[in-house]
């Protein structure tokens, strides 16, 4: 008896750089995939012409033809066919026009083995899923008018599977774009921080009455509401640090509802349908109050003639293994939505408003919210009819107190007892570094800079700081792999974590090390050290 060996998924690599695409291919092959990888596309067309391939993995910008054109020729031939784009210039717009043109993902230069690994293992699930929904729409057309019956049971499994292919779609793209979310909100974080560093340390060159000062504190403020829009990019991309405790649902909303109907404006009602009761669910509160906010602004521009909105709390059985869920619901009477809005209504920067008037952040926030608190958001709605929007959270026991979990970030350490206190700052972006470095001498420490990890290490064993402070995302070594090795160096060392990315899971495994997530003002970090290296008292 003769067993035959085992099939070796194929793919076909595309990159006019012969190094990543030698890397790629070598990588594959040892993980079980025959691969194949070319550096010309006509060469690409031809070997798609001679023999099929599972996935298309290849570069957005090559010579010739880009990887979104060759991805449409390889789906013309073989619709089956799954692509993935491989970029190191990522944009929402790319992001975008590459899932319109059926590319199942979108990955950004340079990447982990394993990201590629685990985004080839769905895309061949994927083109399982297309290869049986092509089957199965075979053997429908094949049928005879006497199975009339047996082929509406087909075409109804044939709408289910397309359904979930869909749903795989919309999921994968979701995770895509958040991904690339968290990266502009990382890089726009790091830009605040550099702007208001830099506008403290003008602050304390000008006298009191200096008339730049007006000027200072509107540059300020926009550093501000940017920092806002980066917390909704943040909540989307679910990297933004949560403090998920049990809350009363209806407690809290009922203590905002001023928020909510100011938010509303004087020609629009707010009714409340809150149990007395209440409704206990894991989540948030500030992050709540943040999301039924969007929603009432969402429906404030819903309905421009005025109306009423109801704000209402529910239990209602859950579809999973919790047998109950609280469900935060807001109806407004305004103009609704059509099918097409109601599909992309989640997204990031999707909005139907005039130009300068909405960011399309609103209901994306949401979307994260729900999402980190291991929820859901639902959307009820027709043209004309207005809309119901749900958000779905966990239940949760009652608390004993509500009282809120202390927050690292907010400790009230006084730098007062700076001088002479050695400070070793690491972060790879020269302007935030600038800032920190010049501010915190003002604030009185001895500072000590360096521009990444390794340099950064070298400095610790020279001049042996009493703290440190970091940045997460940085090339090489990344801040948490810095805290770790200069632990082992100096055991008990000060850390002081200062990222745009607050990627939690990661920073989390330093013990004792406090988060603060940029933009923070230098004086705001100089309390956190100083509270950080202040005596704790004994055991009694």
């Amino acid at each position: 008896m003769t067993v035959s060996a085992p099939h070796q998924p194929r793919i076909l690599i595309v990159d006019d750089d012969p190094a990543i695409v030698a890397a790629l291919c070598q990588t594959l092959r040892l993980q079980g995939y025959e691969a194949v990888g070319l550096t010309d596309v006509n060469a690409a067309l031809d070997a798609l012409q001679a023999s099929p391939f599972e996935v298309l993995l290849a570069d957005l910008t090559m010579p010739r033809m880009s990887g979104l054109e060759l991805l449409r020729e390889a789906r013309r031939r073989d619709p089956a066919i799954v692509g993935v784009i491989m970029t190191g210039e990522g944009t929402i717009g790319t992001a975008v026009e590459a899932m319109k043109t059926g590319a199942l993902d979108y990955v950004l230069k340079p990447f982990k083995v394993g990201d590629i690994v685990h985004v080839l293992a769905r895309a061949l699930t994927t083109r399982q899923l297309r290869l049986e929904n092509r089957d199965l729409q075979d053997s429908v057309r094949e049928r005879t008018a006497a199975l009339e019956t047996a082929l509406r049971d087909l075409e109804a499994q044939t709408a289910e599977r397309l359904k979930a292919e869909q749903a795989l779609m919309q999921a994968q793209k979701m995770e895509a774009i958040g991904r690339l979310t968290g990266g502009v909100a990382h890089n726009f974080n790091n830009l605040l921080m550099a702007i208001d560093g830099a506008l403290h340390l003008l602050d304390k060159k000008l006298d009191p009455d200096h008339a730049g000062r007006k000027y200072i504190d509107g540059a300020r403020q926009a550093t501000e509401r940017g920092a806002k829009v980066t917390n909704q990019l943040l909540a989307f991309s679910r990297t933004q640090r949560f403090d998920l405790r049990p809350i009363d649902v209806c407690g809290a909303l009922r203590n905002a509802a001023p928020i909510f109907a100011q938010a509303l404006g004087p020609t629009i009602s707010l009714k409340l349908d809150l149990p007395m009761d209440g409704a206990w669910a894991m989540t948030d509160p500030d992050q709540l109050e943040l999301a039924v906010i969007n929603l009432t602004i969402n429906a404030r521009d819903a309905m421009p003639d005025g109306g009423e909105v109801t704000l209402g709390v529910a239990r209602e059985v859950a579809t999973g293994d919790s047998p109950e869920i609280i469900a935060v619901w807001l109806r407004d009477s305004g103009v609704g939505m059509s099918d097409e809005t109601l599909a992309r209504a989640l997204e990031p920067f999707y909005t139907t408003k005039e130009r300068g008037k909405g960011t399309g952040l609103g209901l994306a926030q949401v979307y994260g919210f729900a999402s980190q608190c291991g929820g859901e958001v639902g959307i009820e709605s027709t043209l004309g009819a207005g809309a119901t929007i749900r958000i779905r959270l966990p239940l949760a026991e009652p608390s004993a107190t509500e009282s809120p979990a202390i927050d690292k970030t907010e400790l009230n350490g006084s730098p007062e007892g700076a001088a002479g206190v050695r400070l070793l700052v690491v972060d790879d972006d020269d302007a935030v570094r600038q800032v920190l470095v010049d501010g915190l001498r003002l604030q009185g420490f001895q500072v000590f800079e360096a521009a990444d990890g390794p340099s950064g290490l070298v400095a610790l064993a020279r001049e042996a700081p009493d703290a440190l402070v970091l940045d997460y995302a940085m090339p090489e070594m990344n801040g948490a792999e810095v805290a770790r090795r200069a632990r082992a160096l100096r055991p008990g060392l000060p850390v002081v974590f200062c990222s745009g990315y607050a990627d939690t899971l990661a920073l989390e495994g330093v013990d004792d090390a406090l988060i603060a997530r940029k933009p923070i003002t230098v004086p705001a970090l100089a309390r956190m050290v100083s509270g950080l290296l202040a005596p704790r008292p004994g055991p009694i």
